[in-house]
């Protein structure tokens, strides 16, 4: 398979992979054909590359996408969410910015009781490591954190946004229908997040294929 050379053969390239470990190399492969770190924010900072405008049901009916016999929906996995309501090791954070990590038939109320949510942390101009950091979330080979552009209500303080993969956070899904919602990803923004969250939590390695298997 050749590289992706945009962000639509990029979407394609992954439509097979997207939860497994190639998809993470073709994600990388991409990154790197970019060239510098310049020209990789150009790409992922463009509108709508990896962030839009939250979706909303009512506009999925009159796309015809939904009819109204499906499940009605509030939220979907990847949107930018702000809420009070949320805990990271028992403790609840002030002014808390996350990615909706739970899939998105998981956030229909009444089928299940909590959402996991990853935090999203800026990155801003004053951190002396700020142009090291983003290169390297850039390159998408940090396994602690994905890049996102900043948000249209970010402080101009702020350069980027890391979706940190390190730890998650929980939040009931009856608190959650009252969070502030700041975008969705987009559909390529949406494949590469199911990659990291893949390699997040089945990150698979030959030695242990080899542990789990009886001879």
């Amino acid at each position: 398979m050749s590289t992706p050379t945009d962000l639509e053969s990029l979407e394609e390239a992954l439509q097979q992979y997207s939860h497994d470990d190639r998809a993470l190399k073709i994600v990388r492969e991409f990154a790197e054909s970019l060239g510098k770190t310049r020209k990789r924010q150009e790409v992922f900072n463009r509108p709508g590359a990896l962030v839009q405008p939250p979706i909303l049901y009512e506009e999925a009916l009159v796309r015809e996408i939904l009819s109204k016999e499906d499940d009605v929906f509030t939220f979907l996995q990847g949107d930018i969410v702000g809420t009070e309501s949320a805990y990271f090791m028992g403790e609840r954070i002030n002014n808390g910015k996350y990615v909706v990590a739970s899939s998105t038939c998981d956030l229909v109320p009444g089928r299940r009781e909590y959402a996991i949510l990853l935090r999203l942390n800026p990155i801003r101009e004053d951190n002396p490591k700020a142009a090291a950091v983003i290169g390297e979330l850039l390159s998408f080979k940090s396994i602690r954190r994905m890049y996102l552009p900043r948000l249209d209500d970010d402080e101009s303080t702020v350069l980027c946004n890391g979706v940190e993969l390190d730890g998650v956070a929980q939040i009931r899904i009856a608190e959650l229908q009252m969070a502030t919602r700041y975008g969705s990803l987009s559909l390529v923004g949406w494949r590469v997040f199911g990659t990291l969250i893949r390699n997040l939590i089945a990150r698979t390695g030959e030695a242990e294929v080899k542990l789990r298997t009886r001879t």
